[in-house]
C-alpha cells in the first residue's frame, strides 16, 4: 500500500506541472486583460514559469543528494502552496509581481518533478520502472485535458483566471497532506557517510550517463522544434490555412497517449534497450519522410504515426539512463531530468536562429537531424554498456 501512495505522489507531481503549463493558452487573454497588456506582450510572463522549473530541477541535483526525500518535498510543497495562496488572494495586476510568483511556482514544480522521478527510480526496477515513468506521461496528458477544460469553464463563468491556477493548488494540497503519512525510500542523503553533493554529482558524470543526458537534451530540442515550427512550415510550403496546419500538432498529441499506453505494455515484454533503439530509429525515419513530404495530406497522416511511436522515447531513456549506475542515485535521475529541461528551454531560441539563417524548411530538417543524432547517441551508449558487461563477464 505504501508503494501505491508513493506512486500517487510521483504522478500528482507531474499533474501539477501539467496543470500549470497546459492552461496557458486558455487563460492568456484573461491574464493580459488583468495586466492591461496585449497577449503578445503578456505571453512572455509564462517564460518565468518554465524558467523556474529549470531552476528547480537544477537545485534538485544537490537538494536530494544531501536531504531526504520527505524533508525536501514537504519544504518544497509548503512553499509552493504559500506562493499559490498569494497568487489566488492577491491576483497580481502588474507584470513583475506575477513573473516572480510564477517563477516560484515553477521552481516548486521542477523540484517536485525531480522528487517524483527519484521516488519511481527507488521503488521500481528494470521494466517496471520504465512502465512507471511512461505512466507519468499519461498522468501529464490527463491533467492536460482536465485543467484546461476547467480553466475554460472558469473563464466562461467570468471568474478571475487565478481560480484556474487555484484548482491546481488544491491538487498540490492533497499531495502535501500525503507526504506526512508515507514512508519514503532511503536515498544517498540518508547515509551518514555519503559524499558531498558536488562529489555525488561528479560521480555520475560517466561517459554512458553523459551520452544518455546528451540524447535526452537533443530529443527535447527536436520534439520542441517540430511542435513549434511544423504549422508554419505547412502554411509556407503548401499554402494551407492555420486551422489545417495546426492539425500536425493535434495529430501528434492525439496519438501520443495511445503510444504511451502501448509502450508501457510493450516495455514489460520487450527489452527496454531494444525498444529504445527501435523507437529512436523509427523517429529518424519518420522525420526524414517529413523532409521529403510532397503533400500536406501525407505530412499530416505521418504526424499520427510520429506521435504514436516517438513520445515514449523520453521516459524510456530516463529509465535506461537511471540503470547506468548501481542503485540509481538520486543525483543521476535529477541530472537526466535537468538535461531534458535544458533541451526544451533552449529549443525555441536555437530553432529560431536556424530558421532565421536557413529558412522555414530548415526547422523540419533540424527535427530529422535531431532525432537521428538521438538514435546515434543512445546506440553508442548501449554499445559501451555492452562492452563493459563483456569485460566484467
Amino acid at each position: 500500500m505504501n508503494r501505491v501512495f508513493l506512486t500517487a505522489i510521483a504522478f500528482i507531481s507531474y499533474m501539477i506541472m501539467s496543470g500549470l503549463l497546459t492552461q496557458i493558452g486558455i487563460i492568456l487573454n484573461a491574464v493580459s486583460s488583468s495586466l492591461n497588456a496585449t497577449p503578445a506582450a503578456t505571453v512572455g510572463v509564462f517564460s518565468w514559469l518554465t524558467g523556474g522549473a529549470l531552476c528547480g530541477t537544477f537545485a534538485s541535483l544537490f537538494l536530494y543528494a544531501r536531504h531526504s526525500l520527505k524533508q525536501v518535498l514537504i519544504a518544497n510543497y509548503t512553499l509552493f502552496l504559500l506562493i499559490m495562496l498569494v497568487v489566488v488572494v492577491v491576483a497580481p495586476t502588474s507584470y513583475w509581481p506575477l513573473a516572480v510568483l510564477l517563477w516560484g511556482l515553477g521552481v516548486g514544480c521542477g523540484c517536485g518533478l525531480a522528487g517524483g522521478a527519484v521516488i519511481l527510480s527507488k521503488i521500481y526496477h528494470e521494466a517496471k520502472r520504465a512502465s512507471a515513468f511512461l505512466a507519468t506521461d499519461c498522468a501529464f496528458s490527463a491533467a492536460g485535458f482536465i485543467f484546461p477544460s476547467l480553466a475554460a469553464a472558469i473563464i466562461a463563468a467570468q471568474l478571475d483566471w487565478v481560480y484556474s491556477y487555484g484548482a491546481v493548488g488544491v491538487l498540490a494540497l492533497a499531495l502535501w497532506a500525503m507526504l506526512f503519512f508515507v514512508r519514503f525510500p532511503a536515498t544517498e542523503a540518508d547515509d551518514n557517510n555519503a559524499a558531498s553533493a558536488f562529489s555525488q554529482f561528479k560521480s555520475v558524470l560517466t561517459p554512458r550517463v553523459c551520452l544518455i543526458a546528451l540524447g535526452v537534451c537533443a530529443y527535447l530540442i527536436a520534439q520542441t522544434t517540430f511542435l513549434t515550427w511544423s504549422p508554419n512550415y505547412l502554411q509556407h510550403a503548401f499554402g494551407v490555412s492555420e486551422k489545417v496546419s495546426a492539425q500536425a500538432v493535434g495529430n501528434y498529441w492525439g496519438m501520443s497517449i495511445f503510444g504511451l499506453i502501448t509502450a508501457a505494455i510493450f516495455v514489460n515484454k520487450v527489452p527496454q534497450r531494444m525498444l529504445l533503439m527501435m523507437v529512436t530509429v523509427l523517429a529518424s525515419l519518420i522525420t526524414f519522410t517529413f523532409v521529403l513530404a510532397s503533400s500536406v495530406e501525407w505530412f499530416l497522416f505521418t504526424s499520427y504515426l510520429f506521435g504514436f511511436t516517438t513520445t515514449c522515447i523520453y521516459k524510456i531513456a530516463i529509465s535506461v539512463g537511471s540503470q547506468q549506475l548501481v542503485s540509481a542515485p538520486a543525483v543521476l535521475v535529477t541530472f537526466l531530468l535537468f538535461s531534458g529541461n535544458v533541451g526544451s528551454t533552449i529549443a525555441p531560441m536555437l530553432s529560431g536562429w536556424v530558421v532565421q539563417l536557413f529558412g522555414i524548411q530548415s526547422a523540419i530538417t533540424m527535427t530529422w537531424v535531431g532525432y537521428t543524432f538521438v538514435a546515434l547517441v543512445f546506440g553508442l551508449c548501449l554499445l559501451l554498456e555492452k562492452r563493459e558487461l563483456r569485460a566484467h563477464a
